[in-house]
């Protein structure tokens, strides 16, 4: 009965980006579905040139040998030929050995027993390949093998992992964006990819197990917890991107599902388990500007550590262990008799300003009221309050600034132990490097394709998601139907249409758009699916349980699986 939408139906899943490289950074085996399973089977079907890159070799319990081998499997699956492993040890936290992490120079041993990088009959480590000589365990060879890895792949898109509550998650994720950085910083660089960074736990692995319903779940926002930082700093929910995903992601069974299928390839973690959590209505992330005018900037300061306003590594920590995260030494504070506190950037040639944002404290300790941003041509401007959790200030400029330096003065405070945390400048209120805007229909702000709702419901309020533009959308009904749309979304439906494709696209920029097709059914046929859905989560339940006991009973007296 379900008619299937799919790529053809949305223009950003139609879009070809075969001229595209996409990367994948994520610290353990199996993390790369739990992080952008759905991502990376989407760019293999765009055309684009997909890569995978393991931090570690995922050999806590198990072998580097049968982590990499999983992997392998799994990334096949999902279409991924190109794979990359940076041989670093798995470690757990507080291990007492330590981790690479505290250890900038002198190399640590890893809980399997190395000292450095290496690799199996699978595959070798990165560093092996490349020069031919192992990297030692310690975090400045853990961050020049990322900053290497992204200088020989150059991919246009990045997709890394965030700051779960693992320490190698966390390890990965700040390495990277202080490999990031540097890049970044280079005199005259032109290297700026699109960034996205995206949680294995807390929206993914550790989400609700919410697969099984009548229509696919969006990601729902987590619950609050010591070891979650969203709504905090860059982190706002509503400042989430939200990309959609292929029919082979989603649907009403899992058996079938795409990413079901990979996560079976990763038997040691009994990965599949968790499909229920991960297979989702969108893919949610949050994109980190490359195009910030700072990072070719030269900086001054009246007093204190002004240069942390321009670093890509905007929230520092110091404990990667501690279940709480903490915040240390990320704000530029200035001095208490600082009088002028000023922080300004200043370029050889004139840029244009059109967009800025501004970050100050999490902690409640203090809070900065007013704020003059000035520029070399006269102009000024007065913002603030700074936003609460260190929630980023934006701001359009009402006309675009050339100006050759801009200059921050805080004027007003609250509190102890005010500052700003991050400072960005933009020639432009979205990304330079961004790909084409796209937009998505939504249903009570859950991501639709195929949806079902009763045959009953008389109408149905309809809304659209955007990524990249802020224009006016319009919505369209198939020619042949006699029920009405809205303006605004609202779905009047006629008594005679059992099935019906809605469009939305945007006023000026049609191919741009997105197609649903909604099924009015039955109450028998909703109780019919969910007691297949039923059926299916307990005898799944039941066999991946014991597929599980099995497995570990082979690794126990076998040592492989």
């Amino acid at each position: 009965m379900l008619e299937k939408i799919g790529k053809e139906h949305n223009s950003f899943l139609a879009q070809s980006v075969a001229d595209k490289k996409v990367l994948v950074i994520v610290p353990h085996e199996d993390d790369e579905i739990n992080v952008a399973g759905s991502i990376m089977y989407s760019y293999v079907h765009k055309g684009a040139d997909v890569y995978c890159a393991f931090t570690t070799n995922g050999d806590f319990s198990f072998s580097a040998a049968t982590r990499m081998d999983e992997a392998k499997r799994a990334l096949t699956v999902l279409g991924v030929k190109n794979i990359i492993f940076l041989g670093y040890g798995d470690t757990s936290n507080n291990y007492k050995g330590g981790h690479l992490f505290y250890a900038e120079q002198r190399p640590v041993e890893s809980p399997s027993g190395h000292n450095e990088t290496y690799g199996s009959d699978i595959a070798l480590d990165y560093a092996y390949q490349k020069h031919k000589k192992h990297s030692p365990y310690c975090r400045s060879a853990f961050r020049n093998d990322i900053q290497e890895l992204l200088l020989d792949i150059q991919p246009d898109i990045i997709f890394c992992v965030d700051l779960d509550l693992h320490s190698d998650h966390r390890a990965a994720s700040i390495l990277f964006e202080e490999a990031m950085g540097k890049i970044l910083c280079r005199p005259n660089n032109m290297y700026r990819p699109t960034v996205f960074k995206g949680f294995a736990y807390c929206t993914s692995f550790g989400a609700l197990k919410d697969f099984y319903d009548i229509n696919i779940r969006s990601v729902l926002l987590p619950s609050p917890r010591e070891d979650v930082i969203i709504d905090k700093s860059l982190y706002t929910w509503k400042d989430r991107v939200r990309i959609p995903v292929l029919p082979a992601c989603r649907g009403h069974f899992l058996r079938h599902n795409i990413l079901y299928k990979a996560l079976f390839q990763h038997a040691s973690q009994s990965a599949a388990l968790h499909a229920v959590r991960i297979a989702n209505a969108d893919a949610v992330f949050w994109q980190r500007r490359t195009d910030n005018l700072v990072y070719q900037a030269r900086i001054a300061g009246s007093s204190g550590d002004y240069q942390r306003v321009a670093e890509f590594n905007v929230l520092n920590i110091r404990d990667i262990d501690s279940k709480a995260i903490s915040f240390t030494q990320y704000l530029w504070s200035p001095k208490t008799n600082d009088t002028k506190k000023t922080v300004s950037f200043h370029w050889d040639k004139n840029v244009d300003i059109a967009y800025l944002e501004i970050g100050g404290n999490v902690e409640n300790t203090g809070r900065i009221n007013k704020i003059e941003v000035s520029f070399s041509n006269g102009s000024k401007y007065i913002l603030g309050p700074l936003p609460k959790a260190g929630n980023l200030l934006h701001y359009r400029l009402p006309a675009v600034q050339r100006t050759d330096a801009c200059q921050l003065r805080i004027l007003g405070t609250e509190g102890t132990d005010y500052g700003i945390s991050t400072v960005g400048l933009y020639s432009c209120q979205f990304p330079e490097n961004l790909e084409i805007p796209y937009i998505k229909i939504m249903c009570e702000n859950e991501f639709i394709y195929d949806y079902i709702i009763p045959f009953s419901t008389r109408e149905c309020q309809l809304s659209v998601y955007r990524y990249g533009t802020e224009e006016d959308v319009i919505y369209h009904l198939q020619e042949n139907s006699k029920s009405q749309i809205t303006d605004s979304g609202k779905v009047i439906f006629s008594s005679s249409d059992q099935v019906l494709y809605v469009r939305a696209e945007l006023k000026t920029h049609p191919g741009i758009y997105d197609e649903v097709c909604i099924h009015r059914v039955t109450g028998s046929y909703i109780k019919r699916i969910n007691f297949l859905q039923r059926i299916e989560a307990a005898l799944l339940d039941f066999y991946l349980r014991k597929y599980r006991k099995y497995t570990h009973i082979r690794h126990k007296y076998l040592k492989q699986i």
